[in-house]
């Protein structure tokens, strides 16, 4: 069975996992349709909580993982993601980041970084980079 997907970018690419954990549904649903038009299967998550959930019951590929989130922001969602998922890719989104906040992310063994607003055009130049394709 070939799992093969030539993507808009005129790249191949496999049947890789995603899973989006960002609180701005707009946001969400934009990225979530950009990412399945390149051949990924995506999944969502609203909250850090359902994050967690996901990540444990679908082993995503990567996370696109917001940080500013109510409750639970994106480093504590990550550290708790850590605890049983060393592996897994992380792309962090934000709209601004301290040198802190920086810093503890990079403690967690993060991929990348993108930073609000993003063309679509930059959102999957970056995640096929993070994926060397």
């Amino acid at each position: 069975m070939d799992f093969s997907y030539l993507s808009s970018s005129g790249r191949e690419t496999t049947k890789r996992k995603i899973l989006i954990i960002e609180d701005d549904s707009d946001l969400l649903g934009l990225m979530k349709h950009v990412m399945e038009n390149e051949g990924y299967v995506v999944s969502c998550a609203v909250n850090g909580a359902e994050g967690i959930f996901r990540n444990a019951q679908e082993n995503p590929d990567l996370i696109i993982l917001d940080l500013h989130m109510p409750e639970m922001d994106g480093i504590e969602t990550l550290r708790k993601i850590r605890v049983s998922d060393e592996e897994v890719l992380v792309v962090i989104l934000t709209g601004y980041a301290s040198p802190d906040t920086i810093r503890d992310a990079a403690d967690l063994n993060v991929s990348e970084y993108l930073s609000k607003p993003f063309e679509n055009l930059e959102l999957v130049s970056v995640i096929g980079n993070v994926f060397k394709l």
